[in-house]
């Protein structure tokens, strides 16, 4: 409704490139260095919120399906060895319906001229969302293009109206669209295809261990490190976690039944020993490396820390990221605490999929998100692993599509749970605002100690960089 044609579609700006810096202080700025902007699922932004909101945090998901969603016929199944595709090697397929129309979108939404973001913002303002709490809700966060991008992909909102600087007349009108939106597909495809044959497991024991995995998690946004764990090190924590099972009252206070579904829960772990130290909450010195390598530069530190818990049964996840912003800006660490089969329940993962921060990537990385939203299943190859093992740690972008599959096998399937999020944004997330009261104290102590700019690892220095 009012969305231009595709011959009349602009792709993103040329130019230097520019991506997202989230600062403690200061709401996420805009992905085109605009106005910043906090976002509410009212007015006339509200048919946005059910489309988006199926990308917002695990606290916001609805139920999952009864069976796993239903995957294209080039992804692979739902329970599949690591590595499998159905797809032929180097075979790209045609693009799912509904690409070109959300690329479109997102191509003119990367256009938005100053006017048009002050209007995205004066509205969402009105609406009610609160500047200094925009983990508030799933949207508050997000920059003028997202909102945008949601808003045209719906069809329910006359865009040369709404934003007529990118969307009217007026507007921009480049003639590469196709050739950029095909490019961008292709690689997406590839990348996918790549890290699903492949594998994402990497021998923590290997000489160039790191190095692999880095390499592995920027390009596929997954990696997992087989016996990234210390052995021993496993036990103490094991028996420290059975320990504060056993004091009910005290256990009763840290466990949360309302952020997470479909036979989900999970504890939030005190701080004290063993959980106190790096190591035990499942950040090696190789994986400390794996992620400050990840965050290239810019501070990091703890956004939480539990034990989740699969319970049998239970169903499957709806398929979703844990952020609804962009790559690179939290990370999951789960050490797998038994041995997961596939009759567990394992994660499932969409690799390479999730906003890029850079300008000129963020147009079709945001189209292949919306895309996914929409149809509810990857379209591109996809896995989940067969087996993990016992102190196997999985290291993967928070905005990266995934879910957690059934666990149908009478045995609950726990993992160490840890988020790192770029500095800042922890706090500007706000995931904790519905943990139990205990949970928010002990994950506020996490954080004072292991917080950025390195997690309390020394400075460069020799300096601590905890404590705030």
């Amino acid at each position: 409704m009012g969305r231009r044609a595709a011959s009349s579609v602009v792709a993103a700006g040329s130019g230097d490139a520019q991506q997202l810096e989230p600062g403690a202080a200061s709401p996420l700025r805009s992905l085109l260095g605009g106005p910043a902007l906090v976002a509410a699922a009212v007015g006339v932004l509200g048919v946005v919120a059910a489309f988006c909101s199926q990308a917002g945090s695990v606290r916001q998901e609805g139920s999952a399906p009864a069976q796993p969603p239903p995957l294209q016929p080039h992804s692979a199944a739902a329970r599949p060895d690591a590595g499998s595709s159905t797809a032929a090697a180097g075979v790209v397929p045609p693009m799912p319906e509904g690409l070109q129309t959300n690329w479109e979108c997102a191509a003119l939404c990367a256009a938005m001229t100053d006017g048009d973001k002050a209007v995205v913002e004066r509205t969402l303002l009105q609406a009610g969302c609160d500047p200094e709490n925009p983990g508030d809700h799933v949207l508050c966060a997000s920059t003028p293009e997202q909102i945008c991008v949601g808003a045209c992909g719906s069809g329910q909102q006359d865009m040369t109206k709404f934003l007529p600087g990118a969307f009217g007349p007026a507007g921009p009108r480049p003639a590469e669209l196709i050739g950029k939106l095909e490019a961008a597909y292709a690689e997406y495809w590839h990348c996918a295809d790549e890290c699903t044959r492949d594998g994402v497991l990497v021998d923590a024991a290997a000489v160039d261990a790191e190095a692999q995995a880095l390499g592995m998690l920027k390009r596929c946004g997954v990696v997992q490190l087989k016996g990234g764990y210390d052995a021993e090190l496993l036990g103490r924590v094991q028996r420290a976690i059975d320990t504060i099972a056993e004091k009910k009252s005290a256990y009763n206070k840290l466990v949360d039944r309302k952020q997470l579904h479909d036979g989900r829960f999970q504890v939030y772990l005190p701080f004290r020993a063993p959980f106190a130290e790096r190591a035990a909450i499942g950040v090696s010195d190789l994986v400390f490396r794996v992620l400050e390598g990840y965050f290239d530069g810019r501070g990091f530190g703890i956004d939480h820390v539990s034990v989740l818990t699969s319970s049998s049964p239970s169903g499957n996840q709806s398929l979703h990221p844990d952020v609804p912003y962009f790559k690179g800006l939290t990370v999951s660490v789960h050490t797998a605490l038994v041995d997961v089969t596939t009759e567990m329940g394992p994660t499932y993962f969409c690799p390479c999929t999730g906003e890029a921060l850079r300008r000129e990537d963020w147009p079709g990385s945001a189209a292949i998100k919306m895309t996914i939203l929409k149809h509810k299943a990857c379209f591109g190859p996809s896995f989940a692993p067969s087996f993990t093992s016992k102190g196997t740690v999985t290291i993967y972008d928070g905005a990266m599509f995934h879910q957690g599959l059934a666990n149908g096998s009478g045995k609950n399937r726990p993992v160490l749970k840890l988020e790192v999020g770029a500095e800042g944004f922890p706090e500007r997330r706000n995931y904790i605002q519905m943990a139990p009261s205990a949970g928010k104290k002990q994950t506020r102590l996490f954080r004072e100690a292991l917080g950025p700019p390195r997690m309390g690892a020394p400075l460069r220095d020799g300096r601590s960089s905890g404590g705030g």
